[in-house]
């Protein structure tokens, strides 16, 4: 959505990747975006020297990040975050009738009849993944894909989560690293997770 404007696929992949998880190396962006690694480093070297990106060494990769005294960083970012709220919409999803009966106990607190996909996407894909059967969750993947489960793991930080599922899923979806740590820390510190 943003290639008119930025010049190319991989500015806009960048530059998406970062702005969902606030830093990354080059080889995590590339195997996320599915692209070519040497591109993503011409383009990051290429960032970095504009000042639109910092960096510094972990180890021995360098990781990534926006540089905050770049002029024009949050109208950026805004305009990004705005792309990307727009692709989701836009994403054509097969609306079912009503959830499987199957899935009622996670719904215990609710009607079947009275949820719907369209009205209740985040509510249901959250409680399945927290508390749901592994049946439950094939269920998922099938119904919205690993991408759209991945994307939507990103947006909202993977919370709700306990650090051994945001783990899981770090694993099976090829999530970014770094942000998964801080999701895991985050998880780790919540009140619900010392019940």
């Amino acid at each position: 959505m943003l290639r008119s404007i930025l010049g190319s696929d991989s500015r806009e992949h960048i530059l998406t990747f970062l702005v969902s998880n606030q830093e990354g190396y080059a080889s995590e962006i590339a195997r996320a975006s599915g692209l070519d690694l040497f591109a993503v480093q011409k383009q990051l070297e290429q960032f970095e020297a504009d000042g639109l990106l910092k960096s510094h060494l972990v180890g021995r990769m360098r990781v990534y990040s926006f540089n905050p005294k770049y002029p024009l960083l949050k109208e950026l970012k805004s305009l990004v975050e705005k792309a990307l709220a727009n692709q989701s919409s836009l994403k054509p999803e097969p609306a079912p009738a009503s959830l499987p009966k199957s899935l009622q106990r996670y719904f215990w607190d609710y009607s079947l009849k009275d949820i719907s996909w369209r009205k209740d996407r985040d509510l249901i894909i959250r409680r399945l993944l927290t508390d749901g059967s592994w049946e439950s969750i094939l269920w998922l993947r099938k119904r919205i894909g690993d991408d759209n489960l991945r994307r939507w793991l990103i947006a909202h930080q993977a919370r709700g989560l306990s650090p051994r599922q945001i783990r899981f899923w770090s694993l099976m979806l090829a999530l970014p690293k770094l942000q998964v740590e801080t999701w895991a820390r985050t998880a780790r510190s919540s009140p619900w997770s010392k019940r």
